[in-house]
């Protein structure tokens, strides 16, 4: 399973690949992969498909603040703590 960063619209992983939200609905990842967002469940354009619950996704990834330990988990509305690390670093991930 793969880590990722989310630094505002960015998300990195610790293979290289990196994610775009181009939009609130729409991602893309630099494999080429386009990502749709329907309220909690995001469709890839490669078949994927991952659903939101809690911080927790489908695939078996989780989110905290702006980490994620999975594809997944990056596409899950940010979660509620209220003293997140990114914002400390004046890095905000409110537009995951």
């Amino acid at each position: 399973m793969s880590f990722w960063q989310i630094l505002g619209r960015f998300a990195v992983s610790d293979t290289g690949e990196t994610l775009q939200k181009l939009s609130d609905t729409t991602s893309v990842s630099s494999d080429g992969t386009t990502y749709t967002k329907m309220g909690s469940t995001t469709v890839g354009s490669d078949g994927s498909v991952f659903t939101q619950m809690g911080n927790f996704s489908t695939d078996g990834s989780t989110r905290m603040g702006s980490t994620a330990t999975g594809i997944g988990a990056v596409f899950n509305d940010k979660d509620d703590w209220p003293n997140s690390k990114a914002d400390k670093f004046g890095v905000s991930d409110d537009n995951w």
